[in-house]
């Protein structure tokens, strides 16, 4: 069964993640990389396994929407479209399951479009919101990418290969970008030294740097760093990661590194990646969705928004996100 619906009524844009779930009569475990092919118009599409929503006799599936994607009829899987590929999925006993979908095939779903690359609208207010959010950046917009660099400040038992995967994240949205509106918006920097004439204990006090913004900054540049403090907004409950937007940085907070449940930080595969890069797009001007704000530009629900609500287990950027960029960053500055 297909487990999610797009948030736009025409149907799925770029970046966004339908999700499948199989359910198997008993609790299976799988392993390798086995994978359903949805057929999107006259292609047929891997998903891939999404193991934090597979348990027991369910197993879970996402695949993400590209441009080049368009189904005007809604998407299909045939009763043969699951298959192990390197993998195996098996019983307690170790017996393989039956992965042949039979009854379960769906044929197009006119619930499940996806309607290719929809055209670029004519730009409103989209950089003004933006500019009253985070002037700080985008006045700097001289036509030449924003560079993502990461302060060498973490604890030691983050490795520099883990903050080089977490800026892996801002590599794959500029490549995204460039893709969708073919130039640079952003690109993926590097590990630096704590820049100099930053001050002493700059990093272990949320108000103080939300108040100061203490790290100093080059033009043009956005800079990640560890704060060794948590921000207690919504009732204490905080967030693992903050944009001062006054001041073009983003940090992981404490409690980014301290899983729920008391449990440890175990590298890097715990916790995911990809929040880097809703706290960049805060950085150049996006709010969460409010209606009427007069100030930010809105994220896209179920994308940078709330992604979780639409099934995704990771935040992305579709293709109204990028194409607000457009509108705030235009081309050649």
């Amino acid at each position: 069964m297909i487990t999610t619906t797009p948030f736009d009524p025409r149907g799925y844009v770029v970046g966004e993640t339908p999700g499948v779930q199989v359910t198997f009569s008993e609790a299976v475990t799988v392993s390798g990389s086995p994978v359903p092919g949805l057929g999107i118009g006259e292609d047929v599409r891997e998903a891939v396994r999404d193991e934090a929503a597979s348990v027991g006799a369910f197993v879970a599936f996402r695949y993400v929407v590209m441009l080049e994607d368009r189904d005007e009829d809604g998407i299909s899987i045939d009763a043969g479209a699951l298959h192990a590929s390197d993998g195996t999925i098996q019983n307690a006993n170790g017996l393989a399951a039956d992965i042949d979908i039979g009854d379960h095939s769906i044929a197009d779903d006119g619930d499940q479009l996806i309607p290719g690359a929809p055209p670029s609208r004519s730009c409103g207010d989209e950089r003004s919101l933006a500019r009253r959010f985070a002037p700080a950046v985008v006045r700097e917009w001289e036509g030449a990418p924003f560079r993502v660099d990461m302060v060498r400040n973490f604890p030691d038992f983050v490795s520099g290969d883990y903050l080089l995967r977490e800026l892996g994240a801002i590599g794959r949205l500029a490549d995204q970008i460039e893709g969708q509106l073919g130039y640079r918006i952003a690109e993926m920097g590097d590990l630096i030294e704590v820049p100099t004439g930053t001050p002493a204990d700059w990093d272990q006090n949320f108000e103080r740097y939300w108040r100061n913004g203490l790290l100093p900054r080059e033009r043009g540049q956005l800079l990640a760093f560890y704060r060794n403090d948590d921000n207690q907004s919504r009732d204490g409950a905080g967030s693992p990661m903050s944009a001062p937007v006054c001041c073009g940085t983003t940090s992981y907070n404490r409690r980014f590194f301290r899983p729920p449940h008391g449990t440890e930080w175990t590298g890097p595969n715990s916790p995911a990646g990809e929040t880097i890069v809703r706290e960049l797009f805060h950085l150049i001007g996006f709010i969460h969705v409010r209606a009427d704000s007069p100030v930010g530009v809105p994220m896209s629900f179920g994308g940078l928004h709330l992604s979780w609500e639409t099934g995704s287990p990771i935040y992305c950027t579709t293709w109204t996100d990028i194409d607000n960029l457009r509108c705030i960053f235009p081309e050649g500055g």
